[in-house]
């Protein structure tokens, strides 16, 4: 990479890829293309970034399907400035093979969710090639998006199940308590309002990198409503079914 702030291209904006172009657009120059008519005008008018050649960039972000990436990259690699640094979000994508398919480009691996479209997101990532300082560059480039999260690539599989699959087993959470709330006689604009507005709360409260569980025993008074919802999730393994479920996400995960 350049000592000038770079511009970072971005390569397929279906729904990740525009979900990043957007998180980015807001701290660099953020450049589009798709293989789809009109998709990278759409998206750039739709955030405020640029549709062209996002290949001339010194960051490539790779945002296209596991199983269109080979035949993307075959009319990429021509276009690619020298030492250009590619970024894949593609899950089946290991290091290795990124690598061996972009020989002289250092490689980063990335596993991101849709919230990084507004700055929120939690990104995996794993690099090959960079040293120290470019991976820091790399980090600083892609903190816009959310909680950038450097790991071993072996550990994806469960980041994925986290970050990945995390926001979906957040909302079915939110769905039942809804649900619930509708049970007991509630409104359902009043439940959802107060189901989004406790899971705003929550996660505002923890994001000082508190201990999820000492933020329970803060709010679960001895003999207290809390505690009573609590004794019947632990009597009927809430603990053990979000652990199953995170163990399925993460061996899927490490499947595909």
């Amino acid at each position: 990479m350049t000592d000038a702030a770079p511009a970072i291209g971005v390569v397929g904006v279906g729904a990740m890829g525009a979900a990043m172009a957007a998180g980015l657009a807001k701290h660099a120059r953020v450049v589009v293309e798709d293989q789809a008519p009109g998709r990278a005008a759409e998206v750039a008018a739709q955030h405020g970034v640029v549709a062209g050649d996002a290949a001339a960039c010194d960051v490539v972000v790779l945002a296209v399907k596991p199983q269109d990436l080979a035949g993307v990259m075959e009319g990429l690699l021509p276009r690619l400035a020298k030492g250009s640094v590619l970024v894949s979000v593609a899950a089946g994508w290991p290091l290795e093979r990124l690598s061996a398919t972009a020989p002289g480009h250092p490689v980063v691996r990335l596993m991101p969710n849709l919230a990084v479209a507004g700055g929120c997101g939690v990104v995996a990532m794993a690099c090959a090639g960079l040293d120290e300082q470019g991976v820091g560059r790399v980090r600083a480039l892609l903190e816009p998006l959310g909680a950038v999260v450097p790991l071993d690539e072996s550990l994806f599989g469960v980041a994925t199940a986290i970050g990945g699959s995390g926001p979906g087993f957040v909302a079915y959470i939110a769905a039942a308590m809804e649900a619930a709330a509708v049970d007991g006689g509630l409104p359902r604009d009043a439940a959802r309002q107060m189901v989004q507005g406790v899971l705003a709360g929550t996660a505002l409260l923890l994001e000082d990198g508190q201990d999820p569980s000492a933020l329970q025993a803060r709010v679960t008074s001895p003999g207290g409503t809390t505690a009573a919802g609590v004794a019947v999730l632990d009597e009927r393994g809430a603990g053990a079914a979000i652990a199953g479920a995170v163990a399925a996400a993460a061996a899927r995960a490490a499947e595909l």
